[in-house]
């Protein structure tokens, strides 16, 4: 395998036999099958004439990974607060002191603002998690969305991860589709004889990213409600779900999706 670096794809033509790309600085590649694997933003996606629906989730999410002492809140459990200045969730890193801090913004600033971790904490604290914060490793503001490619793009480019859809982070689903999208086309194309042999496959793919952009989207909407009387509702009916093994296994599973059974050969569940 060769790997071209600062090569841009300008075209992507398509025949009944395979497909032909084409680089500002490459000659002429073809192949039987091109994998987009290339992200939201995909170029592959564009060019092969695949719409990209959805929509963009209001507000800003401010991401940090910090290390911290004396944390209001314990350290090794995820906690998620949902209340009029918007959604915070704490996750364990499972390093000594370092916890991963979200927060949405509903009428944050643009993606790209900055996010000092001392703003960062202070908003934080305001939203009922307090920390003294020693060191910050990584910190990003983005928007996003909940998106799925067209079913009837091209046939022989193949769509992967978030070039073929884009969700929530809610329930971090993201990076488990994609490597599901990856490894079940792994095991397809070898049998694949034309386009058509991969319709069972572009099904399945559909299928699993429909059912992760409803439960995130739910999730989404349910953890960042404004009104207080719909806050109200949903915090008593949380309190009773999570008071027992089954309602919070319940709950994870509506967001995460539920635990996938080994099939045949696999040896490790994604997901």
């Amino acid at each position: 395998m060769r790997v071209h670096r600062s090569a841009a794809v300008s075209s992507v033509h398509e025949d009944a036999d395979g497909v032909t790309v084409r680089s500002d600085a490459l000659e002429p590649l073809r192949a039987r099958w091109v994998v987009a694997a290339d992200g939201a933003a995909s170029t592959l996606r564009a060019l092969s004439g695949t719409p990209f629906r959805g929509r963009t989730y209001a507000g800003t999410w401010q991401l940090a990974d910090l290390r911290v002492e004396a944390p209001s809140l314990d350290p090794a459990r995820v906690h998620m607060v949902g209340g009029p200045r918007g959604l915070l969730v704490v996750l364990p890193m499972h390093l000594d002191g370092w916890a991963r801090v979200v927060l949405h913004l509903p009428d944050g600033p643009a993606p790209g603002g900055a996010a000092t971790p001392a703003a960062l904490a202070a908003e934080a604290a305001a939203r009922g998690w307090t920390a003294a914060v020693r060191e910050c490793r990584w910190t990003s503001t983005f928007r996003t969305g909940r998106r799925l490619a067209a079913d009837h793009g091209s046939r022989r480019v193949l769509l992967i991860g978030d070039a073929a859809h884009v969700c929530s982070p809610v329930g971090g689903q993201g990076l488990n589709l994609g490597l599901r999208d990856a490894v079940s086309l792994a095991a397809a194309l070898p049998r694949a004889a034309d386009a058509e042999g991969l319709a069972a496959w572009r099904r399945a793919r559909r299928a699993d990213a429909l059912g992760v952009l409803a439960r995130t989207d739910l999730a989404t909407r349910a953890w960042t409600l404004r009104s207080a009387p719909a806050r109200a509702v949903r915090d008593t009916a949380l309190r009773g779900v999570l008071t027992t093994p089954a309602g919070r296994r319940l709950l994870a599973e509506s967001v995460a999706g539920p635990r996938r059974k080994p099939q045949g050969g696999d040896r490790q569940t994604l997901g």
